[in-house]
């Protein structure tokens, strides 16, 4: 069974091109556009990857990933953001969250960050 990927990002462009480069690599993809659809989501779904933008409509990445933390969520997370990751919050240091990558992001090494996570590499 193929491996499960959410995208949580409210920039179309940005969601349709992580959605063609992962599913190219054989792995399900499902996108959201707010922190509140993919909260929804990933408690009917439990998805084994999520990258979450960190500035989102609703509910952002912040948030959500409080949220998925008191949940005792345990899948790996990739945060993105137009910050720098200085000025994040807590979130970059919880234990579900295996990088922060700054946009824009080279997509080749976002790929390869993807593949190692789910192929179990990191």
């Amino acid at each position: 069974m193929a491996k499960r990927v959410l995208i949580v990002d409210d920039q179309p462009g940005i969601r349709m091109l992580l959605e063609e480069v992962i599913k190219s690599e054989g792995f399900q993809v499902s996108c959201k556009e707010t922190g509140q659809e993919a909260l929804e989501y990933i408690k009917g779904n439990n998805p084994d990857l999520i990258l979450v933008d960190y500035n989102l409509p609703v509910m952002n990445g912040g948030e959500l990933l409080h949220h998925l933390k008191e949940e005792g969520y345990e899948k790996p997370a990739i945060l993105m953001t137009g910050l720098s990751v200085d000025s994040l919050g807590e979130e970059k240091d919880f234990h579900f969250v295996r990088k922060v990558i700054s946009k824009p992001f080279n997509i080749i090494d976002v790929k390869e960050m993807i593949a190692d996570i789910l192929n179990g590499k990191n």
